[in-house]
């Protein structure tokens, strides 16, 4: 069977019976080949959308305010090139692939898939390495900390 694995996320007690149901159904299909794992633990809440914002107005502050070596070259970097750099540093992992055209790509981590902890950890880690290199955060920045201090 091409596609042997099904995720199913419950979050709300009404959807219950029916998700087991679908993976009842699924776990008969695949028995008859194989033996089947049934795991159920608590989902791992994703990374909020306001962790999200404080991320991009955080790696925005960086693009604008410090530069970086980039293949050799001091130069000012994107967000998104600043992402990839520190979700490597906080995972202390660089993923290499190799290239459609031949050389190399390194790829950048998804913040999308991280937890509500790992995007802690990655928010704190920059602020870390901003205190170490003089970035001033922007307001936007400053409003989600208050924000949330006070939630």
């Amino acid at each position: 069977m091409a596609n042997n694995k099904k995720h199913y996320i419950i979050d709300s007690l009404d959807k219950t019976k029916n998700v087991f149901k679908l993976a009842y159904l699924f776990a008969t299909q695949l028995a008859t080949n194989e033996a089947v794992e049934v795991i159920v633990r608590p989902a791992k809440a994703k990374r909020t959308l306001e962790q999200n914002s404080k991320m991009w107005a955080m790696l925005t502050d960086l693009s604008n305010q410090k530069q970086w070596v980039v293949n050799g070259v001091l130069q000012k970097i994107t967000p998104t090139d600043w992402k990839d750099l520190l979700t490597a540093s906080l995972h202390q992992e660089m993923r290499v692939a190799e290239g459609i055209s031949g050389g190399i790509v390194l790829l950048g981590r998804r913040t999308s898939r991280m937890t509500v902890k790992e995007m802690s950890d990655l928010i704190e880690l920059m602020h870390s390495f901003g205190a170490e290199n003089g970035i001033k955060w922007s307001a936007r920045e400053y409003d989600f900390i208050y924000w949330s201090e006070a939630a």
